[in-house]
């Protein structure tokens, strides 16, 4: 006999027909909302729908002047899709309304800054307030250009977009994705054969007879067809969960299919180590207009257990709720190494573009490699090799703008200045114009303690080399040499090769234009040349955060708290080993600064954990690359609100951190937990990988990492479902013993183990004391760090002090 996929149960789900399809998904878009700016250039509300607008010539369309990525005016006709949620230029170009991330008004994107001064694209006034640009694809920041013939137009199109954008986001998800596969059938009823190939789309398959029954069940006037309410009803049949029936009629009190108020409160105590009041639980029930208040259905708690107020993460993280009036060294700060790049080390874009991005996802320090421009204005790019080049000026103005759209806490601009003394004045003169009073005064040579983060709101804090700039050259030594011999690169010119050994070089302090050292290095990892270059004392006066030479934890004590140290990866990994308490206690009042290795020209990423296990603060990842250090970055500053700071826990802090041994065995008294239970239940409408095979229906399993410190490191992994993607259930436990629960991370990801390899569909990381205990959603995220509309993962989480 035929049973459904996993073995699941479906004989008792709520499938009532009366109710409109909409009413059936209910769970709040997952989608953020469009960020609209037309600052500095019109002061018209385009959030208020103007009345006259006309959306049938938008429908039919109108023509346009679109900019071609080689800056040249192009007639298009502009339409927006209504139907199928798009907007369409030209007879190719659609892009669904959900994926549209911002729309901005006048020149303010890579194809009007780069070809505003060409003959095809006028720079007057009139041109910029009729200009405007529509950002799109997540972190690829994909871009639509276009010019109106006068400004009513651009306020009437711009206008409409907003809330055609607006309105698409704000529709229910499910209801949206339901919708979505219907009207791609572009038929009033489907049969079998065409709900198979729906199905199979959806990552679903089983056996013709099983399918029969469940299209029998739902085919309410039995005609062998589905409207489309029927078939609404079928998806949320597949979605439910029949895996937590035994949970909820453990609660029903003999109430049948109903669980009343006494009932909730229990298994929210039991369950999910929760306090909920009778007022509370009423709350609950009214969200869902059931006509009674005084127990909840099955079809309700599902609902709950799967929705937005069921989360894994606790709720109050997603706020700043840590004391931020420590000094700036007490917390891990979320940075990025070669900002600018989308991609390849040597051959990638530089765009600014990356700026606002990675600025809008929380990023708090970001780097800036300066080049003379032919035109005697800094530019851009990553020197010696085949990158495009951006403008200084427009990479500050971005900074400025966007840097504090996610948290007022300061930004730390890394300089990487390779420039003669006159451009280095130009730079000076630019952040001194566009910066102005944000650029805090130097610190005093004796300071001993950072400033406060409260203090340094709305602050950008300069990282970069002075005139006192202790400078370490590449020597040849092997890698046997002595501790004392191993210097890091504090002229941070980290994007060549693989630096891992230094000679120690004097100090050169003289004049205020005293010598720094640009070194070259060939693909051996050893000294080529070095270049001295002058330091201007317009720019030098800027310098908040002096980049200087590390030799060990104790010598760093020593010197000011506003001298910055920049580690290569090696460099961290031997420290954890060598010298981690002495780095945990230098980093009490001093910064250090971790960055990838030379050799990695993919753009490839560093295990952030060691660095963090030893008190360094910046972890500078390559955040245009998606792998598991990025995951476990996010994780980690997905607290605290998502502001880019995230305060050390105890561990590192004074008064435990002089105890404190990464390397120990042992664990420590202060770790919240000594054992993380995971049951690994259920997944829900799971994508397929972009490069699997078209049609193919995806065969998931999840793998469960705890990264941490040294023995906070182990993997588990769940069986493989074969061909279901839609609804595939596990229920699988696995335990993990941690020593130091503070600092470790529950990384899980979910892949299609298909015949060509591993295919990466989605993943989740968090850190495990912001897991709340009990049955919890993870939502999956794609490569891009944004969450995947529908797809999440059911799993019980129980915790041992």
């Amino acid at each position: 006999m035929d049973t459904l996929t996993n073995s699941q149960d479906y004989s008792n789900v709520d499938l009532s027909l009366e109710s409109l399809a909409e009413e059936l998904y209910n769970i709040q878009s997952f989608n953020k909302d469009v960020i609209l700016d037309s600052f500095d250039i019109d002061d018209y509300d385009h959030t208020q729908l103007d009345t006259t607008i006309d959306f049938n010539k938008f429908k039919i369309g109108l023509t346009i002047l679109k900019i071609s990525s080689k800056g040249k005016p192009q007639k298009k006709k502009l339409i927006f899709d209504l139907a199928r949620n798009q907007i369409v230029c030209g007879k190719k170009k659609k892009v669904n309304f959900s994926e549209i991330d911002e729309i901005r008004v006048g020149h303010k994107t890579n194809i009007f800054n780069q070809f505003k001064s060409s003959k095809n694209l006028k720079e007057d006034i009139e041109s910029i307030q009729q200009s405007f640009s529509i950002l799109f694809s997540g972190n690829l920041r994909k871009t639509m250009d276009f010019v109106c013939s006068d400004i009513p137009e651009r306020r009437q199109i711009v206008s409409a977009l907003y809330h055609v954008v607006q309105e698409s986001k704000s529709v229910n998800n499910e209801y949206n994705f339901v919708k979505r596969e219907w009207d791609r059938v572009g038929k009033d009823s489907i049969d079998f054969s065409t709900l198979k190939k729906i199905l199979a789309r959806l990552n679903f398959t089983t056996s013709d007879a099983v399918l029969h029954n469940l299209m029998k069940f739902s085919d309410s006037n039995s005609d062998y067809h589905l409207d489309f309410s029927e078939f609404s009803n079928l998806l949320k049949l597949l979605r439910s969960h029949p895996e937590m029936k035994p949970v909820f009629y453990k609660y029903n009190g003999g109430n049948g299919e109903w669980v009343p108020i006494q009932g909730m409160i229990d298994f929210f105590r039991i369950e999910q180590s929760e306090v909920w009041t009778v007022e509370q639980c009423r709350d609950l029930i009214k969200k869902y207009h059931h006509e009674r208040l005084d127990c909840i259905s099955f079809e309700n708690f599902e609902e709950f257990i799967c929705g937005e107020a069921n989360l894994a993460q606790y709720p109050h993280t997603s706020t700043v709720y840590q004391d931020t009036s420590k000094p700036l060294s007490y917390y891990f700060i979320n940075s990025s190494h070669n900002t600018y790049l989308s991609g390849h080390q040597l051959k990638g874009l530089s765009t600014s573009e990356m700026y606002t991005n990675t600025l809008r996802q929380g990023c708090k320090c970001v780097e800036l490699d300066v080049w003379d421009g032919n035109d005697g204005d800094p530019i851009i790019f990553h020197g010696n090799t085949l990158t495009s080049q951006i403008k200084f000026s427009h990479v500050c103005e971005t900074i400025k703008a966007r840097g504090f759209e996610t948290s007022p806490y300061p930004v730390i601009l890394s300089l990487e200045v390779h420039c003669s003394v006159p451009q280095q004045i130009m730079m000076a003169n630019h952040m001194k114009e566009i910066f102005g009073e944000m650029l805090p005064t130097p610190l005093p040579e004796g300071t001993k303690e950072l400033p406060t983060l409260d203090s340094l709101k709305y602050k950008i804090l300069l990282k970069g080399h002075t005139s006192h700039t202790h400078v370490s050259a590449v020597g040849n030594s092997s890698a046997s040499s002595s501790q004392s011999n191993i210097q890091t690169d504090d002229n941070d010119d980290d994007g060549a090769v693989d630096l891992t050994e230094y000679d120690e070089v004097d100090d050169r302090s003289a004049s205020s234009s005293s010598s720094s050292f640009s070194l070259s290095f060939g693909s051996s990892g050893k000294k080529k040349k070095i270049t001295k270059i002058k330091i201007a004392p317009e720019f030098e006066e800027l310098i908040y955060l002096v980049s200087h030479g590390f030799k060990s934890g104790n010598t760093t004590k020593e010197i000011p708290s506003y001298k910055i140290h920049s580690l290569v990866e090696e460099k961290v990994k031997q420290l954890v080993q060598s010298e981690p308490r002495e780095v945990v206690e230098a980093s009490q009042n001093h910064l250090l600064r971790v960055y990838p290795r030379g050799t990695r020209f993919d753009s490839s990423n560093f295990d952030p954990m060691p660095g963090w296990s030893i008190g360094c603060q910046l972890a500078a990842l390559n955040q245009q690359t998606s792998s598991e250090p990025m995951w476990i970055n996010d994780g980690m500053f997905s607290d605290n609100g998502g502001c880019g700071y995230v305060l050390k826990p105890p561990c590192l802090l004074p008064g435990e951190c002089e105890t404190y041994d990464p390397t120990s065995p042992e664990r420590i008294k202060s770790s919240k937990y000594s054992r993380l239970i995971v049951n690994v239940i259920s997944a829900r409408q799971l994508p397929k990988y972009t490069k699997s095979t078209k049609g193919e229906v995806i065969d998931p399993y999840v793998t469960l990492s705890i990264v941490g410190t040294h023995f906070d490191q182990k993997v588990e992994k769940t069986k493989v479902i074969d061909n279901n993607g839609f609804n595939p259930h596990w229920g699988e436990e696995f335990e993990f013993p941690l020593y130091n629960s503070q600092l470790s991370m529950l990384l899980i990801r979910v892949d299609d183990k298909d015949k060509v390899g591993h295919n990466r569909i989605g993943h989740h990381c968090i850190r495990v004391e912001n897991i709340r205990p009990g049955y919890r959603i993870l939502k999956l995220k794609n490569n891009f760090n944004r969450t995947i509309p529908l797809a999440n993962l059911l799993c019980k989480f129980t915790f041992v002090e």
